[in-house]
């Protein structure tokens, strides 16, 4: 799904609205939020451990995208690309920001190496750039390397101790047409205090107007942990109250059908199918809402008790859809990997399903 709207950065999820997920996915969609961006690493290791499931899941039964983002050092590239790998794997994001800074000027050798061991892994989602708003003030950084391996480049737009961010997100978009490779920009703008500056409400106003301007698709602004707050609440405001419309699509049956398997809702499950839908497994050969109960009962409760089901790729051709999954982590240590359906809806509902699947 295409990224469009308004979003903010979360940087420690205790802070924002005391971590009540429900309280944040209730503010963001007040605030007219198509996207919340989390922090879910913090170079090889996980971050917002035990509060980022619980957010994920609120947010996203609200139909807001939820992005993950690790800041990376280089010294350890293939770690941190398997935390991130297993953190957006296990959380079912909607996207992935590597967040890459001074500590990774001059490591080129490793960003190739983070780059190319994330994306031989990581498929289906789009993955973002943030780093900073010049790259001529940062020739060091390994733009080419981490630029060419992702869908959106999100630089940090942060007009600290001006007063004209219109002008610099002008600048900030010509010196990345200079280098390679041009992506689709997604600025990120301030909204936080630092060393006793803050942006002026007005200078907010005028930055989310010129992203319109520009064409560009969304914006997002760091950070919800001190715009949310009492300090910074002017300042959320202003973004709350900008009006940015956005086509919020229905979810497609496959994307309901995995967060009902997560879920082990079989009610939910059943209410996606035609009453004579017919199920074809590696084993059975089913018709109707009785046996299907009775398969996914045991699916869920004996054979895959406990496992998480991800969609890694799918193509939707009409009422077809045809998806690879993943499920992992049964609570009896078994796996599907490389799972292949074929979906036929006849009225919005499942009419044929086809699934082949080993379970190891």
């Amino acid at each position: 799904m295409p990224l469009e709207g308004k979003g903010f950065f979360i940087w420690k999820i205790h802070r924002c609205e005391r971590g009540d997920p429900g309280m944040i996915a209730s503010r963001a969609r007040e605030a007219g939020l198509s996207h919340v961006l989390i922090k879910i690493a913090d170079g090889p290791r996980a971050y917002n451990v035990d509060l980022a499931a619980p957010l994920v899941e609120a947010l996203k039964g609200i139909g807001i995208q939820v992005w993950g983002w690790q800041f990376v050092y280089g010294n350890e590239p293939f770690g941190e690309a398997d935390i991130a790998v297993h953190r957006i794997k296990t959380l079912r994001l909607d996207g992935f920001v590597v967040n890459a800074e001074a500590d990774y000027k001059g490591k080129h050798a490793a960003a190739s190496a983070y780059m190319e061991s994330l994306k031989a892994r990581v498929t289906g989602i789009p993955v973002a750039l943030s780093s900073f708003r010049y790259p001529s003030y940062h020739p060091e950084l390994p733009w080419t390397e981490f630029l060419s391996s992702c869908e959106y480049n999100m630089p940090q737009v942060y007009w600290v101790q001006a007063d004209n961010p219109a002008q610099q997100l002008d600048r900030c978009i010509q010196q990345f047409r200079d280098i390679y490779p041009v992506l689709p920009i997604i600025p990120t703008g301030a909204a936080y205090e630092e060393y006793g500056w803050r942006p002026k409400p007005g200078e907010l106003q005028q930055f989310l107007r010129h992203v319109r301007e520009r064409g560009l698709p969304a914006v997002n602004f760091w950070s919800w942990d001190y715009a949310g707050s009492t300090e910074g609440r002017d300042l959320w405001n202003v973004i709350a109250e900008y009006d940015w419309p956005v086509e919020r699509s229905q979810p497609d049956v496959v994307d309901i059908l995995a967060d009902a398997l997560n879920r082990k809702d079989i009610e939910a499950i059943l209410a996606l199918y035609q009453p004579n839908a017919v199920l074809v497994t590696p084993h059975h050969t089913l018709q109707g809402h009785k046996a299907l109960r009775t398969y996914y009962t045991d699916l869920l409760t004996k054979e895959l008790s406990g496992a998480t089901f991800m969609v890694e790729t799918r193509v939707n051709e009409g009422y077809i859809r045809h998806i690879r999954w993943d499920a992992l982590l049964a609570s009896n240590g078994m796996s599907v990997r490389n799972g292949q359906d074929t979906i036929a809806l006849r009225q919005g509902l499942i009419q044929y399903h086809s699934s082949i699947y080993q379970i190891v």
